[in-house]
């Protein structure tokens, strides 16, 4: 039933509280007319988290948010009551920001969470109308005072029968029996304040029937006569819509009448009167085609690419995809790592040449360098030392030959040493002579030395004799051996070795490179020098600017291919590295590999230790201790046990007895007070700890045997079931067959 809409809005000075309830329970995984999730039938959780902020932001300058999410814990069928995700007054973006942090998973405790939500209700300070909005797919269970063995189940197939004594047929005990009496009085609880309670059963299943009736009276005690019921994301939207026109009695100016922007989704908004309220308020349009917003305004846009061409760009592989206003763009796709480079289009290894070679090329000579910053090697041009040139990738001296301005006789024939640009040098004839030539001059003796005499030629030793004329002349070179040089006549040691080309760290941040000398000696001189003061620090000759690590070591992610663990690089800073992409039919989650499990409340995963988790990205089977943790601890179990609701936090966990809610003295008090939640930490009343722990079937049960009624009865298909399919383990729903709802308990739905 719709409600008559309310008078027009007026400005005011304090805006209403419209405070959102949302059901985020293991069944809104699901789709909402049935049927696996996909992108083409997206689950009611991804419906809920586009329709809820978007008719949020509708009415942005008319309320002020909060918004509470239940159960409490995300883990299989959780039972912890919902807590304040986002306090009043919290933006439209905000209540966006609440849907995208959380996920599907756990039971529907709607009572505790309703009572919880009229606690934090009544400490606003305010004197405008506040209302509540609550949003679920499924029936309320999780009230761990009723008796499961007489109560009414919200699962179909798990019916009250001779053979389900102290718990029901699918092994849920007091968690799956409906709720609806706790439910009908919370509602009615926060009318009692003059705060209304809005329902929308979101949900083929709550359409008509039982169901509906149930939902029915849980919007009239709330005060709002009857549900709103939506089966697809149109009629949510639409149901949302109009509880938000029928309880907006007043707006503020959202915006400065004129003013535009950009919206989120690429529109343009332009602030206006709104007629209907006498406030301004953002109006979005589309941008035309070929048009993007930018500074309030649609802009043409231009093509920046071929659709789907591939490109390096800054060691980045880009992909070329539509982008706003249906342009093409470049998108980044993946950011090379470590020992890569981008090559053409695509990450490759850039492993060029081996580290320390070298090479003789037509300009000189050419040395393999190592980048320690990016794990690369490549050929870096160099240039030899004077009076040297490359030789099979080496500088050799070449100037041994003969010392430039020399002079010698070659028969009749003067010949002067002469160098080239490299600083080489070789003989070239420079005169002929007419009668004789000896030291290098024609028809005298040229040279003046002593017979015996030593000097140097390069890197070779002359000695003095007398030639054909007997004129005194230096002889032919005798050059020095390896590693050694001439000087004053004599082949002297080289004093240090070392390999053309290598690099190393001198003293206070100095880079050496080892040179070939004049001498022809190797040795080691300073080429740089890394700035010490400024945070650099020199490395195997290189010079690292101050670490930016990128991540703390040892930590994981989801990159864009799968796992990414962050190591130490040897430049000493962290960086991301790629793993194994993760396999077929698994998803990465936190860095980790993992599987998705159901989309029931009850979903239990088969490698020991994982739990169905609800997750923003889905469900899935993730590591989780099964003691208290999970509901609160076996210290709120034991604190807590004034109320049937909070009570129960503890026993969540799964754990034992003792841990969920201690002895039977301890757990909390009697069944009748909440107490008898001991005993659902271990399995069965019986085991939590005698009768007053655990609770007898007739001091638990309550009002259990006598109020559920709707539905108890129980029609013969499983689709008419109280919360059918959307409330547990979807068992068949098929009366008097225990021994096939015994199997199903001890299989509790377990992933194969």
């Amino acid at each position: 039933m719709v409600l008559a809409p309310a008078a027009l809005a007026q400005p005011c000075t304090e805006l209403p509280v419209l405070f959102i309830v949302q059901d985020k329970s293991g069944s809104m995984a699901g789709t909402p007319m049935g049927g696996a999730a996909s992108t083409t039938n997206p689950s009611k959780w991804t419906i809920a988290s586009q329709v809820v902020p978007q008719v949020a932001a509708q009415f942005g300058n008319r309320f002020r948010y909060g918004v509470m999410m239940y159960p409490g814990a995300s883990t299989s069928f959780a039972c912890t009551q919902g807590g304040v995700v986002q306090p009043v007054p919290a933006t439209p973006s905000q209540v966006a920001s609440a849907f995208a942090a959380t996920g599907p998973g756990g039971g529907t405790p709607t009572a505790a969470s309703l009572n919880a939500a009229r606690v934090y209700l009544q400490s606003l300070s305010t004197t405008a109308p506040v209302h509540v909005l609550l949003i679920t797919d499924g029936l309320p269970n999780c009230n761990l005072s009723l008796d499961p063995a007489t109560c009414a189940t919200t699962t179909p197939g798990c019916l009250n029968t001779s053979t389900c004594v102290a718990s029901s047929c699918c092994g849920l005990g007091a968690k799956d029996c409906l709720d609806d009496q706790g439910t009908v009085a919370a509602a009615a609880a926060l009318r009692a304040l003059n705060i209304k309670t809005y329902v929308v059963g979101f949900d083929q299943a709550l359409t008509s029937g039982n169901n509906k009736a149930v939902l029915d009276a849980i919007a009239s005690a709330g005060g709002t006569s009857s549900a709103y019921v939506a089966s697809n994301q149109t009629a949510l939207t639409t149901a949302l819509n109009q509880i938000a026109q029928t309880t907006s009695t007043c707006c503020q100016n959202a915006c400065t009448a004129g003013a535009s922007r950009c919206g989120a989704n690429g529109q343009r908004e332009e602030c206006r009167l709104d007629t209907t309220t006498q406030c301004t308020n953002w109006f979005s349009s589309a941008c035309p085609p070929m048009s993007v917003c930018t500074g309030g305004s649609c802009v043409a846009c231009t093509n920046q690419c071929t659709l789907g061409a591939l490109q390096c760009s800054s060691n980045t592989e880009r992909t070329c995809v539509t982008g706003a206003g249906g342009c093409t763009e470049w998108r980044t796709v993946k950011t090379c790592n470590y020992g890569e480079v981008c090559n053409g289009s695509t990450c490759g290894s850039c492993t060029a040449c081996t580290m320390g070679a070298s090479r003789c090329t037509a300009t000189g000579i050419e040395e393999c360098q190592w980048s320690i910053l990016s794990g690369c090697t490549q050929w870096v041009q160099g240039t030899c030392a004077s009076g040297s040139v490359c030789t099979n990738g080496s500088c050799t001296s070449c100037n041994a030959t003969c010392t430039a301005g020399a002079t010698r006789c070659v028969g009749q024939n003067v010949e002067r040493c002469v160098a080239d640009a490299r600083g080489c040098t070789s003989w070239s004839v420079s005169q002929t002579c007419s009668t004789f030539c000896s030291g290098g001059a024609c028809g005298t003796c040229g040279t003046s030395c002593t017979n015996g005499a030593t000097r140097c030629n390069g890197n070779g030793i002359e000695t003095c004799g007398t030639d054909a004329n007997s004129c005194p002349v230096w002889g032919p070179a005798q050059r020095c051996p390896a590693n050694a040089y001439c000087a004053s006549g004599t082949c002297v040691a080289c004093a240090t070795t070392c390999t053309q080309g290598a690099k190393r760290c001198g003293a206070n941040g100095a880079v050496e490179t080892c040179q070939l000398q004049t001498t022809g000696c190797t040795g080691w001189a300073q080429t740089s020098q890394c700035d010490v003061g400024g945070g650099e620090r020199c490395d195997l000759g290189v010079c690292i600017p101050p670490c930016q690590n990128a991540c703390p070591n040892g930590t994981r992610r989801c990159g864009n291919k799968g796992p990414q663990r962050c190591e130490v690089a040897p430049t000493g800073c962290t960086l991301w590295r790629d793993e194994a992409n993760c396999g077929l039919g698994t998803s990465c989650i936190n860095g980790d590999c993992y599987e998705p499990c159901g989309t029931d409340e009850l979903e239990t995963c088969a490698p020991a230790g994982t739990i169905c988790t609800g997750l923003p990205q889905g469900r899935f089977c993730l590591p989780g201790a099964g003691g208290g943790a999970a509901g609160g601890g076996a210290a709120a179990g034991g604190a807590a046990g004034g109320s049937a609701n909070a009570g129960g936090s503890a026993g969540m966990g799964g754990g034992s007895a003792a841990a969920a809610g201690g002895s039977a003295t301890t757990g909390g008090g009697n069944a009748g007070t909440g107490g008898g939640n001991a005993g659902t930490g271990g399995g069965s009343a019986g085991t939590a700890g005698g009768a007053s722990g655990g609770g007898s079937a007739a001091a638990g049960g309550g009002t259990g045997a006598g109020s559920n009624t709707i539905g108890v009865d129980g029609p013969t298909t499983p689709g008419d079931r109280i919360g059918a399919k959307n409330m547990g383990c979807g068992c068949a729903g098929v009366d008097g067959a225990p021994l096939l709802f015994g199997l199903l308990m001890l299989l509790g739905r377990r992933r194969r």
